[in-house]
């Protein structure tokens, strides 16, 4: 009688598991505009490729909270964003010494050093207390880390970052940006860790935004 037993708890448990495994899949967050995210208007339009759904991080390489969110944005980017996600960082401009950061941000890119240096430039500001704040300490920064004095020079002072400082600018009034880390989604939506109510929810946020605006078909 008990090896019949456990055969039929084993039984209904399996059932029950399959039952609940064929259950529609549950929302992870509820959005409530003006609540865990707001509208962006007028919309920017995205710049991600077609059939991608653009996720914008704006971000400040002096900020304590994009520091301590970066860890697990990586892991995101990684694998908890969906494959229709385009992820950007981008920035922030609304001052000079913003402006400064976003710069050491496009040369480094320029270069295709950013991967390398990214988590770099977090620490040498945020924890070795070296501001990066003017074009000496900066081109320290970067030949400290194996970059030829003349490429440095010749990528700070390029056009092509003076276009992407512009547009940077442009994009960071379009989506009033006046804190970071900020999130934008498609260029409708805008959502942070306040709004959110913690980091782990920010993202689940983000990916209720995106699977919105997901492309049909």
């Amino acid at each position: 009688m008990m090896n019949i037993n456990k055969t039929v708890r084993a039984g209904l448990a399996a059932a029950s598991l399959f039952l609940i495994s064929a259950l529609p899949a549950q929302a992870a967050v509820t959005l409530k505009e003006g609540g865990n995210y707001k509208l962006i208007q007028p919309a920017v339009p995205p710049s991600s490729p077609p059939g991608k759904v653009e996720v914008v991080e704006v971000f400040w390489y002096a900020c304590g909270h994009c520091y301590l969110l970066e860890p697990k944005l990586e892991t995101w980017a990684r694998s908890g964003k969906a494959p229709y996600v385009d992820f950007v960082r981008q920035p922030a401009t609304w001052n000079e010494v913003l402006k400064t950061h976003a710069r050491v941000f496009y040369t480094a890119e320029l270069l295709g050093k950013l991967p390398q240096l990214h988590a770099d430039i977090f620490r040498e500001i945020n924890l070795k207390g070296n501001r990066l704040d003017n074009p000496e300490s900066i081109e320290a920064f970067f030949v400290s880390h194996g970059v030829p004095k003349a490429d440095f020079q010749k990528a700070f002072s390029s056009f092509a970052v003076e276009s992407k400082l512009r547009r940077a600018d442009d994009l960071n009034r379009r989506y009033r940006i006046t804190g970071t880390p900020a999130v934008i989604v498609n260029g409708k939506y805008m959502t942070d860790v306040g709004m959110a109510g913690s980091e782990e929810n920010l993202f689940e946020v983000v990916n209720a935004l995106a699977a919105r605006e997901k492309p049909k078909g």
